[in-house]
């Protein structure tokens, strides 16, 4: 056995790439702050609910377990997602191991770390998490089925099924490929006519009825934004090119180019990929079917929606690339090694280039900015002087942080909620309806502090000033500085109480 054949198939080498993936992430998290998305999601786990404005509750379930247990901190949340980016790893092994064998399930793995969703999306931690593993976790449940013949890992599916949906509606995808497996598959064409199946669906839509009322009680709110979001508002099909395409940067040029090659070039059929696998024919299928129909589904909405991420396809190239994991393992075993390894590098060399140029620019500015005062990804740097600055202008006044902070949208809002010494709650000016935990009547209560950029605050005080009862007083003026570039300027006003709080006025608790 060769060195390469005796590290591909040792339990050792799972662990250490585990522990590799989960010490640069982590080093990579550090270099740079959180998201406000991913603090918007924090902020949601501090108020917990069966559904928020956009997206369903599991996320902020996740979030506030992991808070409980470590604190609700930045270092907290960033130990939190890559670490929840190193499970979801380690389940894409032990679902490789099931479908396949140890090789086949390493090779899945160096080519998921070789993409830069699956790599660099280590240091974000949203709803696609929970959902991506909800997914890997019911690819498992049938890949047991598939092995053993034994229906009754259906009811693990149910349950795994209905969780997912908590975390994103697109879980539906998945049943959906159930049933057209079951179509077009002979010998998975007897579930049609299982009881277990219905019950399994039953037990699905049992977990995730109490979002279905939430829903229900709010004008179907995150039904109706995630409709308008995916399938409206888009002129002909403006979205679909940067769709395709991106997709393919986002999941390695390399490796998805080579997977679709195959596809098209009828490479991907089961006579081979499937001899001696754990689950034969059947269980290719399988994989091939959740390997391309959420992809044909997203391309189609991509001529309709107003928005169609790329990263939305994400949980088709577990399927797609535990398949090319199967091929390039028969390849080695076939003598066409140096091939193979060529490939894997020119992957690897592409992702880490592409990762040093992002946070070259991002840390230290290397490439060009579209116009003066304008970084790339500012979003990700400067929150904790940002938050600083803010502090010390009002100790300058000897005014005590108030509970709420106000910005125009939700995101400045959020990251200065985690990053903010006292974490007050957010309120966003547009989208009033997401501020559940930030009333205008517990503002004017407790006081407030209101950021804008300069050249919006015209407009958003004016907004303000309708909302609320007590006038802004302004404060000063705030810059967030890196290499001589100004990528964040904001007035900070303060609105203070209108009359003592009672305690009907206090703000929802951490």
């Amino acid at each position: 056995m060769s060195a390469i054949d005796r590290f591909l198939n040792s339990s050792r080498s799972l662990w250490i790439f585990l522990g590799i993936h989960f010490v640069i992430w982590m080093g990579v998290a550090l270099l740079l702050d959180v998201h406000p998305d991913m603090a918007d999601h924090w902020v949601w786990s501090r108020f917990l609910q069966w559904g928020y404005y956009e997206h369903p509750p599991l996320i902020a379930l996740n979030m506030r377990l992991w808070t409980m247990v470590v604190g609700s901190s930045v270092l907290a949340l960033k130990v939190g997602s890559v670490l929840y980016s190193t499970v979801i790893l380690l389940v894409c092994y032990r679902v490789g191991v099931l479908f396949f064998d140890r090789r086949v399930a390493l090779i899945f793995l160096l080519i998921l770390e070789t993409t830069p969703y699956f790599s660099m999306g280590s240091v974000f931690w949203h709803i696609d998490q929970p959902y991506m593993l909800c997914w890997l976790g019911c690819l498992y449940a049938v890949g047991r089925y598939t092995k053993s013949g034994n229906s009754n890992w259906f009811f693990l599916f149910g349950v795994i099924a209905g969780l997912g949906a908590l975390s994103k509606y697109i879980m539906i995808l998945l049943p959906i490929c159930l049933l057209v497996w079951c179509v077009i598959n002979r010998e998975a064409r007897k579930l049609l006519t299982d009881w277990r199946v219905y019950l399994a669906a039953l037990i699905a839509l049992a977990i995730v009825s109490p979002n279905l009322y939430w829903n229900s009680q709010n004008d179907w709110r995150t039904f109706t934004f995630v409709f308008e979001k995916g399938l409206t508002g888009s002129e002909h099909g403006e979205n679909f090119i940067q769709f395709f395409f991106s997709q393919f940067l986002l999941f390695s040029l390399v490796y998805s180019v080579y997977f679709w090659s195959l596809v098209v070039r009828r490479r991907m059929g089961a006579a081979r990929l499937s001899a001696a696998g754990r689950g034969g024919p059947m269980a290719h299928s399988f994989l091939l079917v959740t390997g391309i129909l959420p992809v044909l589904n997203f391309t189609v909405t991509s001529f309709m929606g107003s928005l169609t991420d790329p990263h939305w396809v994400n949980v088709a190239y577990f399927s797609a690339f535990l398949l090319l994991a199967r091929w390039i393992s028969l390849n080695i075993s076939d003598g066409a090694l140096r091939k193979q390894v060529w490939l894997f590098s020119a992957a690897a060399l592409l992702n880490t280039l592409l990762v040093i140029l992002t946070l070259a620019h991002v840390l230290f500015r290397v490439a060009p900015v579209s116009e003066p005062g304008v970084i790339s990804l500012k979003k990700m740097v400067g929150w904790t002087e940002t938050a600083r600055q803010i502090e010390a202008l009002l100790a300058e006044q000897a005014i005590k942080m108030p509970p709420f902070v106000i910005s125009r949208e939700y995101q400045t809002a959020s990251g200065l909620s985690l990053y903010l010494k006292e974490q007050p709650m957010p309120h966003a000016i547009e989208k009033q309806v997401r501020n559940v935990w930030s009333l205008p009547s517990q503002i004017d209560a407790r006081g407030a502090v209101l950021v804008c950029p300069p050249e919006d605050c015209t407009n958003i005080l004016r907004k303000a000033h309708d909302r609320f009862r007590s006038q802004f007083k302004k404060l000063g003026l705030i810059e967030a500085v890196r290499h001589g570039v100004v990528f964040r300027k904001l007035n900070v006003y303060y609105l203070p109480p209108v009359r003592p709080a009672s305690a009907g006025d206090q703000p929802p608790s951490s």
